[in-house]
């Protein structure tokens, strides 16, 4: 028994009303309550809704807790992840790759100046990441689009959006509001100028950073969901 083409947007109603907007949770309540429902002697989906599905989550404020729980749970996932991914180019045989960028900044600084350096590892380390967590949103909300689906947006893509931009608006905080009125541009320019080295390791994290989202981005983003 499956679900007929009423009793399907009769639940797909339900999930939206009750605020389930993203894919992971909207696609494991509409399996949770399809199968109770075909397990279950109730003739109308909407009765068994009301009398035995939304009493047993505690109505929908007891369903959007569990999405909010769920949430946490992919957020510490993402966390613990790139960590992993960020400690693993420590380790052997990838700390080769940390100290060839760093050698290769180092010469690169010489070559083409700290500026251009700088700019290169940002674009490089934090730009292009960027790049793709944006296509892979748009491809996503497409993929669901053209699908017809009840749904357009993941939370796990959109944790690791937040985690991707994290650095890029941090960044940029410190470049126009905490540095010009705080420190001082002429403090810092000063400082790197006396300590080149410094602004070698810093480029040289922006490309760790990099790989490490890039990795992140491929083992956990869905551009698109599968056809089942």
């Amino acid at each position: 028994m499956s679900l007929t083409t009423a009793q399907h947007d009769i639940l797909v109603k339900y999930l939206k009303d009750a605020g389930i907007k993203d894919q992971e949770p909207f696609e494991e309540f509409y399996d949770h309550i399809a199968t109770g429902f075909e397990k279950s002697q109730t003739l109308e989906l909407s009765t068994y809704i009301r009398e035995i599905s939304e009493p047993a989550f505690g109505g929908t404020k007891g369903m959007l807790k569990i999405v909010n729980e769920q949430n946490k749970i992919r957020k510490s996932m993402i966390w613990k992840r790139s960590k992993e991914i960020f400690l693993s180019l420590f380790g052997w045989p990838a700390i080769g790759l940390v100290m060839v960028s760093f050698v290769l900044i180092q010469i690169g600084t010489d070559l083409f100046g700290t500026k251009f350096i700088t700019i290169f590892s940002l674009a490089i380390g934090l730009l292009i990441p960027l790049v793709v967590v944006i296509y892979g949103q748009i491809s996503f909300y497409s993929n669901c689009k053209r699908r017809k689906l009840p749904y357009t947006s993941s939370n796990l893509n959109a944790w690791l959006m937040t985690f991707v931009h994290l650095p890029v608006a941090l960044l940029n905080l410190s470049l126009n509001g905490l540095i010009p009125h705080f420190i001082g541009e002429d403090m810092v320019k000063g400082f790197l100028s006396a300590y080149p080295i410094v602004n070698v390791c810093l480029s040289t994290l922006f490309l760790l950073l990099g790989f490490t989202y890039l990795k992140l981005l491929k083992e956990q983003f869905i551009f698109k969901l599968e056809v089942a």
